[in-house]
């Protein structure tokens, strides 16, 4: 399977040091040259690769700024031309643009949720880490969305 990666789930996974797991998950792993400029100091890890848009895809970008951040723009063209099967994307805007350009999203507590299903994290282990990220962190969950998660992590009925 091949993602493209958004700034934040690169962020939050970080946090919560599961975005290695990911390598676990995924064949290939990208990322646009505006994620790369965003998360500034912060460095990749090897097994992510960043990659250029094409000349089309830049000039998108370029006239679809406004109340989309570059970098979400770029994870979703880079989606679309590398025929990705993901995109990881949190911000509900930016996942509402790229569901209407035809591409799977995935954020954040999805990508968790997929390490669970995968038996590559207990499930206990990844609502320790959603917990992290909510109350360290400032990831806003819904209280419904939570219990939503954690009915499927546990499986409960």
């Amino acid at each position: 399977m091949k993602i493209v990666l958004n700034t934040s789930p690169v962020i939050f996974l970080s946090k919560i040091d599961c975005l290695h797991y990911l390598a676990d998950c995924f064949d290939d792993i990208f990322v646009p040259n505006a994620v790369v400029q965003e998360l500034r100091e912060d460095c990749l890890p090897a097994f992510i690769t960043i990659s250029k848009l094409s000349a089309t895809g830049s000039s998108y970008v370029a006239g679809a700024l406004g109340r989309l951040h570059q970098g979400e723009l770029e994870a979703m063209v880079l989606a679309q031309e590398l025929a990705a099967d993901f995109v990881a994307l949190d911000d509900l805007l930016a996942r509402r643009k790229a569901q209407r350009l035809g591409l799977n999203v995935i954020g954040t507590v999805g990508l968790l949720l997929l390490l669970a299903k995968q038996n590559i994290i207990a499930p206990e282990t990844i609502w320790l880490k959603l917990k992290q990220l909510t109350e360290q962190h400032g990831l806003y969950l819904s209280p419904d969305l939570l219990e939503q998660i954690n009915t499927r992590l546990f499986k409960r009925h």
